[in-house]
């Protein structure tokens, strides 16, 4: 386990100390428990936990979205490049 050592002033501390209390917590188990459902956890590169799964699991809210094709279909093409 490690310590951290964190500075705040008196408002905070005396908010922080009071909540605690009210959660029969210790401010130390208070402040990690504040931690944990502030930060999700994540993945080796930076995802939360659970992050692909939710979209594949809402997959099917996006299935009459145009593709790509579709949405450049009535564009105008660029000009050619100026060449220096």
């Amino acid at each position: 386990m490690s310590q951290v050592t964190i500075y705040m002033d008196d408002d905070a501390m005396g908010r922080a100390k009071a909540a605690a209390a009210a959660a029969r917590l210790s401010l130390s188990a208070w402040i990690t428990k504040l931690v944990k459902e502030q930060a999700s956890e994540t993945d080796a590169n930076g995802y939360p936990l659970g992050f692909f799964e939710s979209i594949a699991a809402n997959s099917h809210l996006w299935q009459d979205f145009p593709s790509s094709e579709e949405l450049r279909a009535n564009e105008v093409p660029d000009l050619p490049r100026e060449s220096w």
